[in-house]
């Protein structure tokens, strides 16, 4: 969760500031969600193309508002780093869902596997950056 007291807002703004920390907190639960299923919350075989499109769905949703929203950008002072990582993730994903797609060899799971690692990797540091504490 983004520390509140991080984010800057001129007073008077208080319902824009709340209103941006709640969906702040809800996207840190979106990624830390989606970080526990590559880490420890299903076994690696149940997770299929279904799971990796809506992931992948729910980031792109995630990359627009914090591209889109001046409000959050205003809020943010690593708004840059946290859509690179959330970019990293999809790209993984995009790969893993390729890799889902071909026959299954050894060396294919093994990639698959490998990217399951990078897409938790990638929403690890999404996670780091929206609790860094921004320069004042």
């Amino acid at each position: 969760m983004v520390n509140e007291s991080d984010l800057i807002f001129a007073r008077g703004q208080e319902d824009v500031e709340e209103r941006t920390r709640r969906h702040l907190r809800g996207v840190r639960g979106c990624i830390e969600e989606m970080r526990a299923v590559f880490l420890y919350r299903v076994n690696l075989h149940e997770i299929g193309i279904t799971t990796l499109q809506r992931f992948e769905q729910e980031l792109r949703g995630i990359h627009e508002q914090l591209d889109t929203d001046t409000t959050l950008k205003a809020a943010l002072h690593n708004v840059d780093a946290i859509i690179a990582a959330i970019q990293d993730a999809k790209t993984s994903i995009y790969l893993a869902i390729d890799l889902q797609n071909m026959r299954q060899t050894y060396e294919n799971r093994k990639r698959l596997y490998s990217e399951y690692r990078n897409i938790a990797h990638a929403l690890t540091r999404a996670l780091e950056h929206l609790l860094a504490i921004p320069p004042r």
